[in-house]
């Protein structure tokens, strides 16, 4: 019985001595912390000094706290959120109210109205940064606006500006046809008049023709009665002979009038007919015109100066047209290809707006129209190569626009970027169906190589269209020699010496054109 009860005591005992080593174990502890804190508090360094005074805190949780503890913790606290006033931390933020409510002993007036300060200041902050945004938006909007204002001004100058010279230009035309009626009816008289000076000048013939029968009649008639007189009046046979000349000298003079007067009706005539020509080819180029303001004087598609008329064709088997519709054929056709262009041009522009190039659609669909004339495709054809070349990058029109902004692109954006070669489609349900196989090849293949290198389906040589082969090398060739932000301009025979060194990419035939052409 005894031994159990000191065995008891024996137990108690060491206990109390446990828990008072491990008390003062802890005591040690959180003021060896507070002196961390202290010290780096000293050094400025108020982030360790944060650090350390929580865990003091957390070893000084007990009945009977050390007031130096608390008393510290709240001078770091107060210090901390003083400076979130100027400089907030969201996350310290969190961390000390999370810390009040886990060590209330540290907690006061004073801090609670710190954290309502630091708090109300950054609900401030949120609302001004919203306000600045939101007039940021408004102005953005209003700028917007003003430049939507602009553009409709601008088009809106630009319709007057092309209504007038159309109305000009019908002025001219009718004026034009009015000199031409009069000098229809100028011709008309001239020739009447030309007829009756020949139908004069036939008769006065015939009348001279008798006249001088007649004479010579007379004269033979005289001889033989000059032969049957006096052969010794010699006086008298001279003054015969000198009236016979002088007869047959008046025949030659009326002759040589009546000739006169019908060289000058055929020359009347022939100034006549090259005043004719002339007002046609007026009205010609008058029309001209006309067809080169409908679409915006890209190119004169009807011949006139630089047009298939003044290009030399050339050909080779490689570039036998295709089999497409004669689009010169009929009136009709011509006024269907026209509106296919205008709409193309429109379409062209926004193209170049999206993606920052200057005019780009405008010097592609030109070029590759010379080039298809230059190797002899049909007019037509050519027409409609024009065409489909301003508008082979349509697939940009359906990127987002910070893609199309973007400075540097990482690999899945540039793989996102080369897509937009199957997403022009989207934008070709103007056109025919007759010419989809045109304007199909031409926005999904102008990046195929010749070696099967390119996108997206990795064609080869006389397997590319041929539209997109001469798309391929007109839009490089334009890209070298025009100013880019990443790349410095080239003169126009560095940018011909760059594509001919790389056959691989560019179809050499094509290049040889272009040279000829520049």
């Amino acid at each position: 019985m005894l031994s159990a009860k000191l065995k008891k005591l024996i137990y108690i005992a060491m206990f109390a001595i446990f828990t008072a080593g491990t008390f003062a174990a802890t005591n040690d502890l959180a003021t060896r912390f507070l002196d961390k804190a202290d010290a780096a508090y000293d050094d400025g360094n108020l982030t360790d000094a944060y650090k350390y005074i929580n865990q003091a805190l957390t070893l000084n949780k007990s009945d009977d706290p050390d007031m130096n503890v608390i008393i510290f913790a709240r001078q770091i606290y107060k210090q901390c959120l003083t400076n979130m006033k100027t400089e907030y931390d969201e996350q310290l933020y969190i961390d000390i109210v999370q810390n009040l409510e886990k060590f209330p002993t540290v907690d006061n007036t004073d801090l609670q109205k710190l954290v309502k300060q630091v708090q109300a200041i950054q609900e401030q902050k949120k609302e001004d940064e919203l306000a600045a945004q939101r007039k940021a938006q408004d102005k953005m909007n209003q700028d917007q606006l003003n430049a939507m204002r602009e553009q409709s001004a601008s088009m809106k100058e630009q319709s007057e500006i092309l209504l007038s010279q159309s109305e000009e230009n019908s002025r001219r035309n009718e004026e034009l046809m009015n000199e031409l009626h009069k000098g229809f009816e100028e011709s008309a008289v001239a020739q009447k008049e030309a007829a009756k000076a020949s139908q004069e000048m036939a008769k006065a013939q015939m009348e001279a023709a008798q006249a001088s029968k007649d004479a010579l009649e007379t004269n033979r008639v005289m001889v033989e009665e000059l032969k049957k007189g006096n052969e010794n009046n010699q006086k008298s046979t001279k003054t015969i002979l000198f009236l016979i000349v002088g007869i047959v000298i008046l025949i030659l003079l009326i002759v040589l009038v009546i000739t006169l007067i019908a060289r000058r009706g055929f020359k009347n005539q022939q100034i006549q007919q090259e005043q004719y020509v002339q007002a046609f080819r007026q009205l010609a180029a008058s029309q001209n015109t006309t067809n080169r303001l409908m679409l915006g004087n890209v190119v004169d598609m009807y011949g006139g100066p630089g047009g298939p008329g003044q290009l030399k064709l050339a050909g080779s088997s490689r570039w036998t047209p295709a089999a497409l519709p004669d689009v010169e054929q009929t009136p009709e056709q011509q006024e269907e290809l026209r509106n296919l262009a205008v709409k193309c041009e429109e379409i062209g522009s926004r193209i170049d707006q999206v993606t920052g190039r200057k005019n780009n659609s405008k010097n592609v669909s030109e070029m590759v129209y010379k080039i298809a004339i230059q190797l002899g495709l049909p007019q037509g054809e050519s027409m409609l190569y024009f065409c489909a070349a301003m508008i082979y990058d349509a697939g940009f029109l359906e990127l987002p626009e910070e893609l199309l902004s973007a400075e540097q692109l990482t690999p899945e954006q540039r793989k996102e970027m080369q897509n937009h070669v199957n997403l022009a489609e989207n934008r070709l349900d103007f056109v025919p169906k007759k010419y989809w196989e045109v304007f199909d090849g031409a926005s999904r293949c102008h990046h195929e190589n010749m070696d099967g290198s390119g996108y997206p389906k990795g064609l080869k040589g006389d397997k590319i269209p041929q539209i997109a082969r001469l798309i391929r090398v007109c839009e490089s060739f334009i890209s070298m020699s025009s100013k880019r932000d990443y790349r410095e301009i080239m003169d126009k025979e560095t940018a011909l010496e760059k594509l001919r060194e790389q056959p691989q990419f560019y179809d050499p035939d094509v290049v040889d054109i272009l040279e000829q052409i520049i």
